[in-house]
């Protein structure tokens, strides 16, 4: 009777989708990475417009596979602009977030999206959140309060807004509307194919950063030139793998790798910068984090979550 799941999870699929997950998790982190390092250069309307354009390109395939520009058509423009809304904003407060804080901090910030995503639900959506949810949420917001307090105990740089630094807020804004934008996924998904969504909202990005860029722009260097386009390359590559991983293994196995980018922020936030996590960072990540995978796991059971939460990553720190 034990034998089936243990030849199951053993079995090469799960083995490339697993691979797939921490690949493109790792290379998400990358670009958060060269986002930041470019970020003091260059405006973030410019970083998010390399984003979403090369982006494009290294999502092509999977376009193509679902069928070309003819897949692309869609019934519901307003659905996609409301994603495209919510998802640009989110993106734009998450790079700029980058850019203030240290890494890891910004990142652990983001993992609050789930956080916001259940409660969203209920506001929006009208969905029960039992009691198990809910005291994860409590908990949840309690290690958001933990990762906090030394930012409001002392940020001396004055960006600061209510106490708070303005990178903070910015995480967390992001955060809130990337959950937004993951209600408006869940509507989308039930007609609309991850190609389209994708697709719509990378136009989206790119069309709403272009319009700002001429009064912005910044004349790249060769190096930064490359490392703009890196930036957009390698994020639709993470996009690819991260769908080749849900499609080769259930939710439930896959979407807890997505913390893996804490790992790897903190390691090129050290190997770059020096920075070193602040112990309530540290341990108000481990309180978001274990609330996080609990509601994702709980939500799949439940069958609420109708498309992952790493999904968001394009517009997330």
């Amino acid at each position: 009777m034990t034998t089936a799941p243990l030849q199951s999870a053993a079995s090469p699929s799960l083995v490339r989708a697993i691979g797939s997950m921490v690949a493109a998790i790792f290379l998400f982190s990358t670009m958060n990475a060269m986002i930041k390092w470019l970020g003091d250069t260059y405006p973030v309307s410019q970083i998010v417009f390399f984003r979403a354009v090369f982006a494009l390109v290294a999502i092509w395939p999977l376009i193509a596979a679902a069928g070309g520009v003819a897949s692309l058509k869609t019934g519901r423009p307003w659905g996609h602009a409301w994603r495209c809304a919510a998802g640009v904003a989110a993106m734009t407060c998450g790079f700029t977030a980058i850019t203030l804080l240290p890494l890891a901090n910004a990142v652990a910030l983001g993992f609050t999206a789930p956080l916001f995503t259940t409660l969203l639900g209920v506001i929006i959506l009208g969905e029960r959140v039992r009691w198990r949810r809910t005291l994860a949420l409590i908990v949840g917001f309690a290690g958001v309060m933990i990762m906090l307090r030394p930012d409001a105990a002392g940020a001396a740089d004055g960006l600061t807004n209510g106490g708070l630094p303005l990178g903070s807020v910015l995480a967390l804004t992001g955060a809130c509307l990337a959950a937004l934008a993951m209600i408006s996924i869940r509507r989308l998904s039930t007609t609309e194919p991850s190609t389209t969504i994708v697709f719509y909202f990378m136009v989206a990005a790119a069309l709403a950063s272009g319009l700002v860029l001429p009064f912005q722009f910044v004349m790249p260097d060769p190096a930064d030139a490359a490392l703009l386009i890196a930036i957009g390359l390698i994020g639709g590559i993470a996009q690819v793998l991260l769908t080749q991983a849900y499609r080769q293994a259930p939710v439930a196995v896959i979407a807890p790798f997505d913390y893996t980018a804490m790992i790897w922020a903190t390691a090129w936030g050290f190997l770059i910068w020096g920075e070193v996590p602040d112990l309530f960072v540290a341990i108000g990540a481990l309180v978001v984090v274990a609330s996080g995978v609990y509601i994702t796991l709980r939500e799949i059971k439940l069958g609420v979550a109708t498309a992952p939460p790493t999904k968001l990553r394009g517009e997330l720190p």
